[in-house]
């Protein structure tokens, strides 16, 4: 049987060990015993070992002591710091974005970039900075606090902080883009916009994109979207692969800019393969692009007919 090294170790790689196990026999470097991420690599006759999934040195040696050919990441900071170019060199067989190809993800300045390039009326109106001046200026064209802080960085969905939802007043809004700016060096004020908020997610092979059904997200920790961002406090989706809002051209519309973001990053060379999923707003004016992420979500679905 082939052999599988699934590197993460939170609930999006427990439910992925389930899958996995039924055709590979799965393989991980584990920081500490995932109980069923251990219980499906027993039953699939794999293998672990506990110690940093990022130590490139470690995990390239498991791979080759164990003579493993296929390797899988759905995490993040895995994917930002390039286990699945290591994988690659090593010669596997990989499902996930290149450091490279993960860029879409790890920096919105870049993502934004790009859709500024490929689909300009899915912008919505942003500053892009990297100095203190600057910011002071940005923020002190918004009425009151009608903006959006967005650090460039992972935050693992907890950065993103709006307007009259997590901060009161600019001189809040400010304090919260200084300390974003000082971590990171560049920090995005977004213009604060009404509609409803989706998320489109595909996987790929670096060429054709397949679409899952669309969800509505509940990313704040209260009813009513109040209270701090979270990574995920569940999400739903409609049978027929929509949302009450949407139709099918907006989807398409999401669709295109995703296939054509991944043809972009792969221009040179195969960056991106793996999960890419989109988030949007549905506006009066049309739909509004927000971020991509490199990854399969965190939140659990409830499917509704």
């Amino acid at each position: 049987m082939k052999k599988c090294l699934l590197l993460g170790n939170g609930g999006r790689e427990a439910v992925m060990a389930e899958f996995i196990s039924k055709g590979y026999s799965l393989y991980a470097v584990l920081p500490y015993e995932n109980p069923s991420i251990v219980e499906f690599i027993a039953k699939s006759q794999g293998k672990y070992t506990i110690g940093d999934p990022f130590n490139k040195e470690l995990v390239g040696k498991f791979i080759v002591e164990n003579e493993i050919d296929t390797c899988i990441i759905s995490s993040d900071n895995l994917l930002r710091d390039g286990l699945i170019d290591l994988a690659r060199a090593l010669n596997l067989k990989t499902f996930g974005a290149t450091s490279m190809g993960a860029k879409i993800e790890w920096s919105k300045t870049y993502a934004l970039d790009i859709v500024e390039k490929l689909a300009p009326e899915m912008i919505i109106k942003n500053y892009n900075i990297d100095n203190e001046q600057d910011l002071e200026y940005a923020i002190e064209t918004y009425k009151g606090d009608d903006f959006v802080v967005k650090p460039d960085g992972l935050t693992g969905g907890k950065g993103v902080k709006v307007g009259g939802i997590h901060f009161k007043g600019k001189l809040e809004g400010l304090e919260y883009a200084k300390s974003c700016l000082e971590s990171a060096g560049r920090v995005i004020i977004q213009e604060k916009v009404e509609g409803e908020e989706f998320t489109v997610m595909g996987i790929t092979d670096g060429k054709n994109l397949v679409i899952t059904p669309t969800t509505f997200d509940y990313p704040y920790r209260f009813d009513n979207d109040l209270g701090p961002g979270t990574g995920g406090m569940g999400c739903l989706s409609f049978e027929n692969g929509l949302l009450p809002f949407l139709s099918q051209s907006d989807v398409d519309t999401c669709a295109n800019l995703m296939r054509d973001t991944i043809r972009y990053v792969n221009r040179d060379s195969l960056e991106f393969t793996g999960v890419i999923y989109g988030g949007f707003f549905k506006c009066y004016d049309g739909i509004k692009f927000i971020e991509f992420n490199a990854r399969f979500r965190r939140s659990r679905s409830t499917e509704c007919t």
